[in-house]
């Protein structure tokens, strides 16, 4: 009896082999090949994807699959997940040079992000005053339990002087 539980089991589990019950065989069961192979083109559309995204921190494909070779591992603990891979790379560089390839590198990067934020500010700030000539952009007034302020304060050469 125990024998025959076991044998059961085991056939039953085995994910490599299926009980057919009506001859009591064994036969082999190939894996499905969507699910454990992804077809070529598949694997195309993640390598182009990759290279995009190495393309926008400018670093290589191999620096982009070592960053997140390394994200996998302690660095993933420690970091935000929304580090960058040029973080992670100048994190974990292997040399000074590297250290400040990637630095000045994500130096770069960082400083044309703020342009492009200070460009969408501006851009912001133009539509409010098209938009509303008259409005004011905080009306201390109308807020409930305002402490009110001296009017010196807020014109020029007032208290900031």
């Amino acid at each position: 009896m125990r024998k025959t539980v076991l044998f059961l089991l085991v056939a039953v589990l085995h994910p490599a082999a299926a009980v057919e019950t009506g001859h009591t065989q064994l036969r082999a069961v190939q894996p499905a090949t969507t699910a454990a192979h992804p077809s070529a083109p598949e694997a195309t559309d993640i390598a182009a994807v990759d290279r995009v995204e190495a393309g926008y921190w400018g670093i290589t494909l191999e620096e982009l699959h070592r960053a997140r070779r390394l994200m996998r591992g302690p660095r993933g603990a420690f970091s935000v997940a929304t580090i960058s891979p040029v973080e992670v790379l100048g994190i974990h560089a292997r040399s000074d040079a590297e250290r400040d390839r990637y630095a000045e590198l994500f130096a770069k990067l960082l400083h044309d992000d703020t342009q492009r934020v200070l460009a969408w500010q501006r851009a912001g700030d133009a539509a409010t005053r098209r938009l509303y000539p008259h409005g004011k952009a905080i009306d201390f007034g109308r807020a409930p339990n305002a402490p009110t302020l001296p009017n010196w304060y807020f014109t020029p050469g007032g208290a900031a002087q």
